[in-house]
């Protein structure tokens, strides 16, 4: 396949692509997080609003370090295939585990809790993939990825929101034991139809990627990350045959093992506050969300109707984390304006809390404080769409070409420092709005 030396122009179906690529990168986290609600009625000593963020991310972690450390580990199709692969074994086995062992039981604990540690590996192989893939591509591409992650979470809860209709469960005027019987029977139900449907999302995202991967536009950036157009050599991709450069050709190199990439340290050295702003963002975020966001009431849905409530404040977020990200486009990416969003949204901290205090301890009217939670949850949710996409746009033109790729890891490795790190001031949060409740 003849590689042009000129760019090949972006289409509308290409940013469609990257879109679905942004979609896929997320899934498996927002497709747990999206169906908390069920694994909190089946495993509610175990706390899933606040321990699944903590135990997703602990192998997360560890792997992007690993990643980072061996950059070749694993080539980056692995990274692309096997993390999708690996979404859709977790989101059939992790359900499974849930529903069909005991409720609250030590083995579902142990089990479920086991393949949500696991599930952060595979988590980190996917996102960490697309974040290096989409590092070679141009700011449009970046965004278009960035704002299929906040689509992700869009489409994870319009899902919902589908099964919920279809397989009501009202809670209206019954008692507790009537309820618990009832979601007994429904749960089950809604948790096969909404994962089964998820990981046939993913399988269309997979193949979309097996397709285009080899494509001119593709192949195009992957080349010039190594400043070479040149192709001399054949070597078997994903399907066919590829002429390849044998000195400069990224997946020649990955093939044959030839260092052509940078230790961490210098890599985090070119980019160190982005680094660092990126690891601050998901700090303050996952403090706050899902926890203290989706256990306050929204308009007395959580009263009337509980799985309503956490599932609209969740989409609330998505919709608006997505308009953050698209908004970068409309904008020239700084560090300046980076930083003005990133620090000015720590006021959240304060503003999100303390609004539960309002509803719960102080007993203000509850449409003022949902009036007050949209507008909280909305400003988390789209400084965090513009601060992720922002420090993804700027940091590629930061260095060099041939280190372009590993900018994506690097980044990737500090916005899940930022999760896990989030995760843990989640217990605290957690334990400030316990001491709100009457």
């Amino acid at each position: 396949m003849e590689i042009s030396s000129e760019a090949p122009k972006s289409s509308l179906s290409t940013k469609l692509i990257f879109i679905l690529f942004g979609v896929a990168s997320l899934l498996g986290w927002n497709a747990l997080l999206t169906e908390l609600e069920l694994f909190d009625f089946f495993l509610h000593s175990m706390n899933p609003f606040v321990s699944f963020s903590f135990l997703n991310y602990i192998l997360n972690i560890a792997f992007l370090f690993l990643l980072m450390i061996k950059k070749d580990l694993f080539s980056l199709k692995f990274q692309l295939i096997g993390g999708i692969i690996g979404s859709i074994v977790f989101l059939i086995l992790i359900p499974a585990c849930t529903l069909l062992l005991e409720k609250d039981s030590y083995a579902n604990r142990f089990s479920t809790g086991t393949l949500v540690v696991l599930m952060g590996f595979i988590n980190a192989l996917c996102s960490g993939g697309f974040f290096n893939l989409v590092s070679f591509f141009p700011l449009e591409m970046i965004v278009s990825l960035s704002a299929g992650q906040g689509f992700s979470g869009i489409a994870m809860n319009v899902l919902q929101y589908i099964v919920l209709v279809s397989i009501n469960i009202d809670t209206k005027d019954k008692t507790e034991k009537e309820i618990e019987d009832e979601k007994k029977r429904k749960y089950p139900i809604r948790g096969w139809v909404f994962f089964s449907i998820s990981s046939l999302i993913l399988l269309i995202c997979l193949i979309l990627l097996l397709v285009n991967y080899n494509t001119p536009y593709f192949q195009y950036y992957l080349k010039k990350a190594n400043k070479s157009n040149k192709e001399d050599e054949k070597t078997g991709l994903i399907e066919g045959e590829k002429e390849v450069n044998q000195d400069n050709d990224l997946e020649y190199n990955e093939l044959k093992g030839v260092k052509t990439e940078h230790s961490f340290m210098e890599i985090f050295y070119k980019i160190w506050d982005l680094n660092l702003l990126m690891a601050y963002i998901y700090i303050v975020t996952f403090a706050l969300f899902p926890n203290a966001s989706i256990i306050q009431d929204l308009f007395n849905l959580k009263k009337n109707y509980g799985d309503y409530n956490s599932n609209t404040i969740i989409l609330i977020y998505n919709v608006f984390d997505t308009i953050g990200r698209y908004l970068v486009a409309k904008v020239k990416p700084t560090k300046k304006l980076n930083l003005i969003v990133i620090l000015g949204r720590s006021i959240l901290l304060f503003t999100l809390i303390f609004n539960y205090c309002c509803q719960v301890k102080l007993d203000f009217n509850i449409n003022l404080t949902s009036i007050l939670l949209i507008i909280n949850v909305a400003l988390l949710a789209a400084t965090n769409g513009i601060g992720t996409t922002l420090c993804f746009g700027i940091a590629p033109n930061e260095v060099e070409d041939e280190y372009k790729g590993q900018v994506g890891t690097t980044l990737s490795f500090f916005l899940i420092v930022g999760i896990f790190l989030g995760a843990c001031v989640s217990f605290g949060t957690d334990a400030i709005l316990k001491s709100f409740e009457k």
